[in-house]
């Protein structure tokens, strides 16, 4: 059997069209965990949450992701899908807290302030200047908890972000096992 390639953009319609259609099959039969439901968490929220940098994640979706591993997946996807060039990946010899992380279209490095040391700097510098900017960055740890931070507009192909040094992005963007995307 030959296997065809498909568009993308028909992939992506054909994609959607499934996720509708395992949603659909899903609230036949609702999800419990004892004798509580399961919050039911929709395809288009899913969407939003992954592709809109403004958008928070519901305590609906934050419960879903955290009982639900399918729903976990179906987001890392979604991700994965929608940030250019892949994951953000640290160098093959890191052991131990890493500060640099490289991709096909970002490099992303984490750098002490100088005026304040309980501040890290986040600078993301795009592969090339006519890049898309990117909108956000997202951080999912070993246990599958996304976190997502909305970014500035590039100022000469640099995107900076000022974050609490003690964060637990900071600690994720610094562990060499957590996947991190920028879209």
């Amino acid at each position: 059997m030959n296997p065809r390639r498909v568009e993308p953009a028909r992939e992506n319609l054909l994609a959607e069209a499934v996720f509708v259609a395992l949603e659909t099959l899903d609230g036949i039969a609702p999800e419990t965990r004892g004798d509580t439901p399961m919050p039911r968490v929709s395809f288009d929220e899913l969407y939003r949450f992954a592709s809109d940098p403004h958008m928070t994640m519901s305590e609906e979706l934050r419960t879903g992701l955290a009982n639900d591993p399918r729903l976990g997946a179906d987001l890392r996807r979604l991700i994965r899908r929608s940030a250019p060039g892949g994951p953000l990946l640290a160098a093959a010899a890191s052991s131990g807290t890493i500060t640099t992380r490289q991709g096909t279209s970002f490099r992303m490095t984490l750098r002490e302030s100088h005026a304040d040391r309980s501040q890290i700097y986040v600078v993301i510098a795009l592969a090339a200047k006519s890049a898309a900017a990117p909108r956000a960055l997202f951080v999912i740890d070993e246990q599958a908890t996304c976190q997502k931070v909305p970014l500035p507009p590039p100022l000469n192909g640099t995107v900076q972000l000022l974050l609490d040094a003690d964060s637990d992005i900071v600690a994720a963007l610094r562990d060499p096992a957590t996947e991190v995307f920028v879209q």
